[in-house]
């Protein structure tokens, strides 16, 4: 890697050649992969101010259940309270600021209590005891700093600026996915991978399929590789994405292209000969199956370095069943996923080089355009 470059902001000019028009524009600048100084940007100005998907309102079941989530550098506590409610605050003590929790999740807490001097808060935030401050001290002056939360199909989103549009207006152009019953899905299985390339990267992998081919033999023979012809591109302020036909005969994204598992109750004979690849801005990748959905979720965590969370989810009749046995698409996807980090990894060995100069988009990457577009913009008005 290239020590200049990893040090170094883009210039206005070259995120304005991925700005123009399809035809003519060029991927982004190596510097946007490998500078820990764009990343730093990139936290700031764009994980810490967008909504973010971080889990599932079923995730938290009880009242006491919680989980933790780091966001642009600081650590999120994100729990069910007592009345019901899921709310997140800054895991943070108002005392003297101490971290209050450290397990990734946890069950039945009854109230957060701070190692450092014994404050302890209920779970909607508010401030229980803080020995010995004396009479004058007004607990509810000190109460846990909130973080805003909203809800979509069941998922959980955070978002650390206070100033933030609602996430139900963030979202108002997303397509209508009701028919795929997100919100009574359950999940049946997480994988996480580490992989050794930027978190934009596993992004653009995602949003084409101009590698799929070459890359993903047991892909290429379940489903069509080009098929937005006719069912159209899908763009939106949040998002952007479209549809793959799956081959005839092909029942689902598994190993066999068979399903041994119960179709989303209400799809049409039309969504179950369709899978559906979305990419909600910054960094969730949501794709309805006929009979799952899966979800990948990539977090920076360096320069060169993506945490990834992938989910499956399935109907609850189907979790529920003695049978159940998600193993074939699991298999699919985990196989499929391992080939794209590899992939992406080989593209991260690259961009960083003095060689890298960018390049032009094949006719069928116009989705990768498409974020790498909303992507230049966002960095554009942070330099």
């Amino acid at each position: 890697m290239s020590i200049d470059v990893a040090q170094s902001l883009p210039r206005a000019s070259d995120l304005d050649r991925t700005r123009g028009a399809f035809a003519g524009a060029r991927t982004l600048p190596g510097e946007v992969y490998v500078s820990a100084e764009v990343l730093r940007l990139e936290q700031r100005g764009i994980f810490a101010r967008q909504w973010l998907c971080v889990g599932r309102e079923a995730d938290l079941p009880a009242a006491g259940d919680y989980m933790l989530k780091e966001i642009g550098g600081d650590s999120i506590i994100v729990v069910r309270a007592a009345d019901g409610a899921i709310r997140a605050f800054y895991n943070v003590c108002r005392h003297r600021g101490a971290r209050l929790l450290d397990e990734r999740e946890g069950h039945g807490l009854v109230r957060v209590l701070c190692p450092y001097h014994a404050w302890s808060y209920e779970l909607d935030g508010s401030l229980h005891v803080a020995p010995r401050m004396g009479e004058d001290f007004c607990k509810s002056e000190h109460s846990l700093s909130p973080v805003r939360i909203g809800f979509h199909e069941g998922f959980i989103f955070l978002n650390l600026d206070p100033a933030a549009v609602p996430l139900a207006k963030h979202l108002a152009d997303l397509p209508d996915l009701g028919r795929f019953r997100m919100g009574e899905l359950v999940r049946g299985k997480r994988i996480e991978y580490d992989v050794a390339a930027n978190w934009k990267l596993i992004c653009e992998n995602y949003s084409e399929c101009y590698h799929c081919a070459g890359a993903h033999p047991q892909l290429a023979r379940i489903s069509e590789q080009i098929s937005r012809a006719d069912r159209g591109q899908e763009i939106g302020a949040c998002f952007n994405g479209g549809p793959m036909r799956l081959r005839d005969g092909v029942e689902t994204m598994s190993m066999s292209g068979r399903s041994t598992l119960p179709t989303i109750p209400g799809l049409s004979h039309d969504d179950t000969r369709y899978v559906h690849y979305y990419i909600i801005y910054p960094n969730m990748l949501l794709s309805p199956h006929p009979d799952y959905v899966l979800v990948h979720t990539a977090w920076p965590v360096a320069p060169d370095r993506t945490h990834v969370v992938c989910e499956w989810l399935f109907t609850a009749e189907a979790v529920a069943a003695d049978s159940f046995d998600p193993s074939d698409v699991v298999q699919f996807w985990d196989v499929t996923n391992r080939q794209d980090w590899a992939l992406c990894e080989r593209a991260q060995a690259g961009v960083g080089s003095r060689g890298y100069r960018p390049g032009p988009y094949q006719s069928s990457e116009d989705c990768v355009h498409l974020f790498d577009r909303w992507y230049a913009d966002q960095l554009a008005a942070l330099l």
